[in-house]
C-alpha cells in the first residue's frame, strides 16, 4: 500500500453494511476488511488520497440502546487499525442510525485525534444531539443522492486534514462557513479577515433586507417557530378532566419505557394510583434526565408530579377528575423536532381519552 495514502475505517449499520434489514438490528459490532457497500463509492472518490482499510458494522439497535457501551466498543475494534480518518454513514434521515453515526465520530475524534466525518439530513434527531461535537454534512432525506452525500463528506474531511491552511479565517484553517462547506452549524464563532468594518456589513445587509431581497445573516439563529397561546378552556373547571406532563425524567425504578437521560425520543405513560400513590416509597423511582440535581424530586415525586395537590383539588371540587394517566418524557438535549412529534402523540392520547386540559411540569 502506498505510504503517502490516508488510513481510512468506514462505519455503517446493519443495512448498508450488508449483514440484514430490521432482524438484523440488534446485531453487535463487526469489521469486515476493506470498503463494503457504499464504501465503495467513498473508496472511488477517495482515489489515491486514501484507502479504507476496513468497514465497522453494528445494528441499529444495538447502537442507540447502548450508546456509551457500544461507543466503547467501537473504540477497542478501530484502535488496531490506526486509521487517520473516519467516516460514518451516511444516515440520511434514519434516526437511530444517525444518532449511532454521530455518536461514533465523536468518540473517535477524542479518542484518536482524527478527523470524523457523517452525513445526516436535517430531520435526524443526530444533527441536534451531535452537530456541536463533530462535522455532519448535510443530506437528502432517503439514500437517492448516496455518491453525492458522499462526494461531500470526502471533500470536507480532505480539508479538514489538508496541511495548506488558508488565509481567510484568522486561525488559519481553510474550512469556510457552514453554507459554503455544506456542514450543519456547530455553534462555534470564528474570526474572519474581511475588509469592512462590523458596521458597515451590519448597514449593507440591513438595506438589502428593507428591499426585500435576499441577503446572509452572519449569525444565523435556530428557529423554534412560533406557538399560539392556547385557547380559554370552554368548560368550567370543576367540570374538566385534567392530566399530568413531564419533561423532568420521572419513572419507576428499573425505567421500563426506555427512557434515555440525554437525547431522548420517547414518552411513557403510567397509571398514576399505581405509579405515585398517596403513600409513595422514594426508593420506586428514579429520574431519566442529566440535566438537573434530581434528588429532592426523589426524595418527593410530588415536587416534579404534583399529584398530591391534584388530588386536593379534585376532593375541593376545584377541577372534575385527575386524570389517571400521568405521561412521563425527558427533555434534556433532546432534538427539539422530536419535541414537537412527541407533544402531537400525547395530545392525541388526551383527546381520545376525553382530557379537557393539562399540566406541564418542568425541571
Amino acid at each position: 500500500m502506498n505510504q503517502k495514502k490516508l488510513r481510512v475505517m468506514h462505519y455503517m449499520n446493519q443495512f448498508f453494511g450488508q449483514e440484514g434489514h430490521e432482524d438484523r438490528a440488534d446485531m453487535k459490532f463487526l469489521v469486515k476488511e476493506g470498503p463494503v457497500g457504499p464504501g465503495l463509492a467513498l473508496q472511488k472518490i477517495l482515489g489515491e488520497e486514501g484507502e479504507i482499510i476496513a468497514t465497522i458494522i453494528c445494528g441499529d439497535n444495538y447502537f442507540a440502546e447502548n450508546i456509551h457501551k457500544a461507543s466503547e466498543e467501537a473504540v477497542k475494534l478501530i484502535g488496531p487499525y490506526a486509521p487517520n480518518l473516519f467516516f460514518a454513514g451516511p444516515a440520511f434521515e434514519a434516526g437511530r442510525y444517525g444518532i449511532a453515526c454521530g455518536a461514533i465520530c465523536k468518540i473517535v475524534q477524542e479518542r484518536f485525534g482524527i478527523p470524523a466525518i457523517t452525513g445526516i439530513s436535517e430531520e435526524n434527531p443526530g444533527v441536534e444531539l451531535y452537530r456541536r461535537d463533530v462535522y455532519i454534512c448535510r443530506t437528502e432525506r432517503s439514500a437517492l443522492r448516496m455518491v453525492e452525500s458522499l462526494s461531500n463528506m470526502a471533500n470536507l474531511a480532505l480539508k479538514l486534514i489538508s496541511k495548506e491552511k488558508g488565509s481567510k479565517l484568522v486561525s488559519g484553517e481553510n474550512i469556510g462557513r457552514p453554507s459554503e462547506d455544506g456542514y450543519f452549524s456547530r455553534g462555534v464563532v470564528k474570526n474572519e479577515h474581511t475588509q469592512k468594518a462590523t458596521a458597515e456589513r451590519a448597514i449593507d445587509i440591513l438595506l438589502v433586507k428593507v428591499q426585500g431581497k435576499p441577503f446572509q445573516t452572519e449569525l444565523e439563529m435556530v428557529n423554534f417557530g412560533v406557538i399560539k397561546p392556547p385557547a380559554p378552556m370552554r368548560k368550567n373547571l370543576s367540570l374538566c378532566q385534567i392530566a399530568l406532563i413531564s419533561d423532568g425524567g420521572l419513572v419507576p425504578k428499573g425505567n421500563p419505557g426506555g427512557l434515555k437521560a440525554r437525547g431522548n425520543l420517547v414518552w411513557s405513560g403510567y397509571e398514576i394510583e399505581n405509579f405515585l400513590p398517596e403513600d409513595f416509597s422514594s426508593a420506586n423511582y428514579e429520574v431519566a434526565h442529566t440535566g438537573y440535581y434530581s434528588a429532592h424530586v426523589l426524595a418527593n415525586p410530588n415536587r416534579l408530579v404534583p399529584a398530591d395537590i391534584l388530588r386536593d383539588l379534585e376532593k375541593e371540587g376545584i377541577i372534575g377528575k385527575l386524570h389517571p394517566i400521568f405521561y412521563s418524557t425527558s427533555g434534556n438535549a433532546t432534538d427539539y423536532k422530536r419535541c414537537g412529534e412527541m407533544g402531537e402523540e400525547i395530545l392525541k392520547e388526551l383527546k381520545n381519552k376525553g382530557v379537557d386540559g393539562a399540566i406541564l411540569t418542568s425541571t
